[in-house]
């Protein structure tokens, strides 16, 4: 004998609860006609019908009813069994969204230090700097640049952050009024994470006649642009410190205030964290702390304060 047609019964089931195909298929992400379909199969497995097809409804026949009640159980006690087997196989993977430049310029340096204190759980990185993503990424934890915190999301602030210029060695020597703060017949450099030139200028009160613009959606894309001489980008302590600490970029001149957005770890309230992400959420806030307490953390900003 043939074995039961599992996806035509699921079928069944759902147009049975609902006692609609339309509303089946839309819980399936089907058409209508592919669950009629379905159903139709398992009535010709069965030998009966399950189903008195009118022209604007359905309704079980007595056949179909009583098969209904045997078989519902049955399928949701094989759902909620696969549903646990999922979540437990799922327990040694953590999710963790960041920022693309954040991702690149300074995470990196922080993984082979989570390695060695977590080789049972599974990193799951995805880059992605929009909140709304965290969800759909599959994300349990992420790493976000906020003005406050969200009312939506359980968020801890990592460190505060400062935005200063910063320009290629060789740019500063092109323009050496850039020393004394005079920007002027300089390129700016403006990105969305730090959009803060005019901020800048007017709290310093920096002369700035005949300057040019170049305009980058990352932050990453602006502080490459200074470092390849393309004019003076805005940095924070954390992502331009690798470029300054090996001398790629300077700060021309002393000039900063506190940026907009600051860093957070941010997950959603429910469902809660598995064990496991909280461990890496605590391992995470730990280490920001340590830094922040006079001691850089191996594979962390020795400036994030």
């Amino acid at each position: 004998m043939s074995q039961p047609p599992l996806k035509a019964i699921q079928c069944f089931c759902l147009a049975a609860r609902h006692l609609s195909f339309k509303q089946a298929a839309m819980e399936l992400s089907v058409t209508a006609a592919a669950v009629s379909q379905q159903v139709k199969l398992l009535e010709h497995w069965l030998g009966f019908a399950l189903f008195r097809r009118r022209a604007r409804s359905i309704a079980l026949t007595e056949a179909g009813n009583a098969y209904y009640h045997r078989v519902v159980p049955l399928m949701e006690e094989l759902v909620g069994v696969s549903q646990t087997i999922q979540r437990v196989d799922r327990a040694r993977v953590v999710g963790l969204a960041v920022p693309p430049g954040f991702a690149a310029l300074v995470l990196g340096s922080a993984l082979p230090a989570f390695r060695d204190r977590f080789p049972d759980i599974e990193l799951h990185l995805h880059a992605s700097s929009l909140l709304h993503e965290l969800q759909a990424s599959g994300s349990d934890l992420a790493l976000r640049y906020l003005t406050r915190p969200d009312d939506t999301l359980d968020c801890t602030r990592l460190v505060m952050l400062d935005v200063f210029p910063v320009c290629s060695p060789r740019y500063l020597e092109t323009f050496p009024a850039l020393a004394a703060g005079r920007l002027d017949g300089t390129t700016l450099l403006h990105d969305s994470l730090h959009a803060d030139w005019q901020r800048l200028m007017h709290a310093h009160g920096l002369p700035a006649r005949s300057v040019s613009h170049l305009h980058c959606d990352l932050a990453m894309l602006a502080l490459q642009s200074a470092e390849q001489g393309l004019g003076v980008a805005l940095a924070d302590n954390l992502l331009g410190r690798d470029a300054l600490a090996s001398g790629r970029l300077v700060v021309p001149f002393s000039a900063s205030l506190p940026a907009r957005r600051h860093l957070y770890l941010v997950h959603r309230h429910a469902p809660e964290p598995t064990p496991d992400a909280e461990r890496v959420k605590q391992w995470l806030i730990d280490r920001w702390r340590e830094a922040q307490g006079g001691g850089a953390s191996q594979g962390l900003p020795a400036g994030a304060s």
